[in-house]
């Protein structure tokens, strides 16, 4: 068992590692002429949805992995579906036909890139409100709470990088009536806000009632990937040709929380 876990972080390992060198590290030395993996956005996207899955089912089993996988995709594809055809969750928008083949009206490709952000911002979240990075205890109140801040956390992230791929670079998806904020409607918010809240108040629920199996080697190597995986995020997005303020914006939304669970780590206050 434990040499079968060992593969699936070695499997997250690199898969986190061709994402860097992809995205932060061509994005930051463009001149150097590095040359670029093959897939593009597509690509780099499943990069990022293999390694929050492999993580998961390293440290937290693949039955709960699996769960968690399953409540994101199935509840961000309703919020989606339901937000394309009638506009009320995140305001009206389409897609377009960048992000690959369709499941109704949004791509294939959306479910996943939704728990490709969801793992990294659940152990973020852990470590800022418990400094545990995974795991779930204490009472419904607290499990609320839990939801709310990686509720947020998610959403963050949204706010860098919803102006790229609506953006003249990428068009990825376009805003009808456009927005207040780089184009991007403040509704926009508010529905990420939501749908992250449903799935991680399922996940956390669930992982409170069934407490995910122990015997992963959880060291600080291990525990801090999902860290890297966040700020690299960040950082690919700060250079990916988007709106200039996003070099601003980005490390105040991202990286402050980004820092505060870095700390907490550190100080060693996880406790798993």
């Amino acid at each position: 068992m434990r040499a079968t876990r060992g593969r699936w972080i070695w499997a997250s390992v690199v898969a986190l590692a061709l994402f860097i060198y992809d995205g932060p590290i061509r994005g930051l030395v463009p001149a150097a002429g590095l040359p670029a993996l093959p897939g593009g956005l597509n690509g780099l996207t499943s990069l990022l949805v293999v390694f929050s899955l492999c993580h998961a089912v390293h440290v937290l089993g693949a039955r709960h992995a699996g769960f968690f996988f399953v409540a994101s995709a199935v509840v961000s594809w309703v919020f989606e579906q339901v937000g394309v055809m009638t506009g009320l969750v995140y305001g009206p928008y389409h897609y377009t036909t960048v992000l690959g083949p369709m499941l109704g009206d949004v791509p294939l490709l959306i479910p996943g890139a939704w728990f490709m952000m969801i793992y990294p911002s659940y152990v973020i979240a852990g470590l800022l409100v418990d400094g545990r990075p995974f795991g779930t205890r204490g009472g419904f109140q607290h499990v609320v709470w839990l939801a709310v801040v990686g509720a947020a956390v998610m959403t963050a992230w949204d706010v860098v990088v919803d102006p790229i791929l609506s953006g003249p670079a990428f068009r990825a998806w376009v805003w009808e009536r456009g927005g207040p904020y780089l184009g991007v409607p403040v509704q926009n918010y508010v529905g990420w806000l939501v749908t992250t809240f449903t799935v991680f108040a399922l996940y956390r629920g669930y992982e409170r009632v069934r407490p995910a199996p122990g015997g992963a080697p959880r060291g600080l190597f291990v525990r801090s990937l999902p860290l890297v995986a966040y700020g690299s995020m960040m950082v690919a997005n700060m250079v990916a040709g988007g709106p200039a303020e996003l070099a601003v914006i980005a490390p105040f939304v991202m990286g402050v929380p980004l820092l505060a669970a870095a700390g907490r780590l550190r100080a060693g206050q996880s406790r798993t």
